[in-house]
């Protein structure tokens, strides 16, 4: 009967083994995908903005990933030693990930040795610290070129976290880092100095036991906010402030939502409804305020989702009337169709900030601006649409059907298929389990396993190391 400590090992031993064989497999996975990114054969005729997003769309891959399984794919090809590292199953996806940050020629043998005898969690530290290393290198006595760098490297990110709280984080140079700093301090002093009057007052009563426990506790739990809670508080305040005091005055800070862009357009309706008009055509009066000529399917695209003035003329261009402004969507039907489509609707496609409301029926083809007729397009998507890359219908599969089905076309007529599941058929496990040794046969519980024992990494060295193949290879 096998002891519980054989039986653990035993178990180990298959965990390292299927790891050493995912290793190789992955190898694999990443070549094919070099192969098709070169190959540009996830563009779809244009509709598939790259590589990374096919990958999204069709192997269940996270945005981000997939853009660094593509990147990785393309740095094996100059570091052969990493590369034939990886493909025996030696080397985990994570630790080439790392690597191929920095890697070159010159240091991939100093990196795959630090890879073998360490974990990916000592890579990931080697790496970085390298990388800050050589930014420091290059901006010492440089201090223009480091501040130009900061201007391109400010940004802000925000995200929901998994308990819906929004997570801001952003980068800027020292002088508009200070800025907002200041401002941020500026807007919070006031209730910080409430909240610690508040406290001082709570420790006072408490001392002379004239309030009741029940009023103490309450105005201590209020006290206790901290400087961060306060600056949170204060950016909530200047953004409504900002959304309380913006005027009229049409600069870009009084914009919102769909009037982000305001365009002039001197258009007739018979260029809108021609689907192939060029200048000298016929019909074909269709330009923005500075004369310069643009397609109709250009301006069926501004046209989707922007403030407008209308400039109504006659046939020697004489302006007979101007309209007043007003939102092609207004903003209750902009609001349902957030709830209703959540993201950019072309297949595969899950981008939700920079998106446009495109008439199904474009409005001068007698579409309503109704919610019915509106599908919501990522920018990207917007503008393959109108250059005639794809198309989008409206089909009913059963009469009175409620729930109309959206068909995305190709410009060869090919329909774009929106459902991918189930995305794998069932197999048997064996079967899984013979593929795998066929792919990786030389593959055991030892292979992937590191060489690290417990020692302490010496990053400076490491480090060094890095730093001195730099010089020999200058």
């Amino acid at each position: 009967m096998n002891s519980p400590t054989d039986t653990n090992e035993k178990l180990g031993n298959e965990i390292t083994l299927l790891a050493g064989q995912i290793n190789a497999a992955s190898y694999q996975l990443l070549k094919l995908i070099a192969r098709f990114d070169d190959a540009k054969a996830w563009s779809g005729g244009g509709t598939v903005r790259s590589c990374a997003h096919w990958l999204n769309w069709k192997c269940g891959i996270a945005l981000g990933a997939a853009r660094e399984k593509v990147r990785v794919a393309h740095a094996l090809e100059i570091v052969p030693l990493i590369d034939q590292s990886f493909s025996t199953g030696e080397i985990s996806y994570s630790k080439v990930r790392a690597m191929t940050r920095v890697a070159t020629p010159e240091n991939e043998d100093f990196l795959l040795m630090v890879a073998q005898h360490g974990t990916a969690s000592h890579m990931e530290q080697v790496v970085g610290k390298y990388q800050g290393v050589q930014r420091n290198i290059e901006r010492q006595g440089e201090l223009h070129e480091a501040e130009a760098d900061q201007q391109k490297s400010r940004e802000l990110v925000s995200y929901q976290d998994s308990d819906g709280m929004w997570v801001i984080h952003a980068r800027l140079p020292a002088e508009e880092g200070s800025l907002v700093v200041k401002t941020l301090e500026a807007v919070a002093r006031p209730a910080q100095a409430e909240k610690q009057a508040v406290r001082k007052q709570t420790l006072e009563a408490e001392r002379n036991g004239d309030v009741s426990a029940e009023i103490l506790g309450e105005r201590d739990e209020r006290s206790l906010e901290g400087f961060p809670q306060v600056r949170a508080d204060a950016l909530v305040v200047m953004a409504e402030h900002f959304l309380a005091t913006k005027g009229d005055s049409g600069d870009i800070q009084s914009l919102t939502g769909s009037d982000r862009c305001q365009i002039v357009l001197h258009v007739d309706i018979n260029t809108l409804r021609a689907q192939h008009s060029k200048p000298g055509t016929g019909h074909s009066r269709c330009t923005l305020d500075n004369k310069k000529w643009i397609s109709p399917k250009t301006a069926k695209r501004l046209a989707c989702d922007a403030s407008l003035v209308t400039v109504l003329e006659d046939d020697a261009g004489k302006v007979l009337n101007i309209g007043r402004r007003a939102r092609t969507v207004p903003p209750a039907i902009k609001r349902a169709l957030s709830v209703r489509d959540e993201c950019c609707r072309f297949p595969g496609c899950c981008e939700t900030r920079y998106v446009d409301a495109h008439h199904i029926e474009h409005w001068a083809d007698g579409g309503e601006t109704s919610l019915d007729n509106l599908v919501t397009l990522c920018r990207y998507h917007h503008r393959q649409l109108h250059q005639g890359n794809y198309t989008i219908s409206v089909e009913y599969t059963h009469a009175g059907q409620a729930d109309p089905q959206l068909v995305f076309l190709t410009s060869t007529g090919r329909r774009i298929e929106t459902s991918f599941f189930p995305q794998f058929p069932v197999r048997a496990l064996a079967t899984v389990e013979d593929e795998m040794k066929k792919l990786a046969p030389n593959v055991d519980a030892n292979t992937c396993v590191s060489q690290w024992r417990g020692e302490t990494c010496d990053y400076g060295m490491a480090v060094d190391g890095l730093l001195r193949r730099d010089v020999q290879c200058c």
